[in-house]
């Protein structure tokens, strides 16, 4: 549903300061400053980071998000906790963005940011630009890592998750390539790094979509193992507007949605995964029948 698309405010609204104080090539730590607060925001992770300048542009009206973020079904809003810290503006440990978010179209973001260590601007046309341009420049690469195999379908399972991190596993199909997380990370940069996109024609559903499309009974036996948590496949159709849109499918919910960008994804996974430590395993009841919510067609 289309929310609105012009605003009336004052710039200084959409600009944010991001102190960054750790970076392990698989996490941001830090703190993020707005001139709506005097204390500065914690967060531990992209993810958490995300949500928190989305709540302030939420609440300020500045910029409007022209789309409604989707939901899954009897889950939970997104509600992570505001951490605060009395310190005032400074610059990060590691490096400093100032990121100015002009519109939120398309479920996404786009503005631009200026790394005032390297005193250099650069635009982003949705938030997955954003991610990936800021760890360039944290890690020091001079391009952005590949896989061998253009992926499109993969298999996430989460066993736990705490402000904005996720401890699992995933997999991508059906190149079979398994990771295993054994420290908390940031589903960001897992997403960022082995997914990539490429659209064929006989990718695209010709009478719409459903779970036998998204993955192949062939590859079902790859993925049985949900998450202690959640469990979900991820398949991305599209890539417009500098970000990705696809459809996810929540294997204990036995829920699908389409997602019009990365953010939006993350969200759904995110907001999946919150409800589920609230409630100490939301959803176990449905954990008997996940195996077989694999095997539609």
């Amino acid at each position: 549903m289309t929310v609105g698309r012009m605003s009336v405010v004052r710039n200084a609204d959409r600009y944010f300061t991001i102190a960054v104080d750790e970076f392990d090539d698989s996490n941001i730590k830090g703190i993020l400053f707005h001139e709506s607060s005097s204390n500065g925001i914690i967060f531990e992770s992209l993810l958490e980071m995300f949500f928190h300048m989305d709540r302030i542009f939420d609440q300020l009206g500045s910029p409007k998000q022209t789309v409604q973020i989707r939901q899954f079904t009897g889950v939970n809003d997104l509600s992570p906790e505001v951490k605060e810290t009395s310190e005032k503006e400074r610059p990060g440990k590691l490096a400093t963005f100032n990121v100015f978010v002009q519109y939120r179209y398309y479920a996404s973001w786009q503005g631009n940011y200026k790394w005032l260590e390297g005193n250099e601007r650069v635009p982003f046309g949705s938030e997955l630009e954003l991610i990936l341009s800021m760890y360039l420049l944290l890690s020091g690469s001079e391009t952005k890592e590949h896989v061998n195999n253009i992926i499109t379908t993969c298999h996430v399972a989460i066993d736990t998750y705490h402000s904005g991190k996720f401890t699992g596993n995933y997999q991508n199909i059906p190149s079979e390539i398994l990771e295993q997380q054994v420290q908390p990370v940031d589903l960001a940069k897992s997403l960022g790094t082995f997914m990539e996109y490429e659209l064929k024609n006989d990718d695209i559903p010709k009478y719409g979509l459903n779970y036998g499309q998204l993955i192949s009974s062939d590859a079902c036996n790859l993925c049985r193992r949900g998450g202690k948590i959640a469990s979900f496949s991820i398949k991305v159709l599209f890539h417009e507007h500098a970000t990705w849109q696809g459809i996810i499918f929540w294997r204990e919910g036995r829920q699908k949605q389409l997602f019009r960008s990365y953010k939006e994804m993350l969200y759904l996974i995110a907001s999946v995964a919150e409800t589920s430590a609230e409630n100490n395993g939301f959803g176990e009841h449905l954990h008997a029948g996940a195996g077989y919510a694999l095997s539609g067609s």
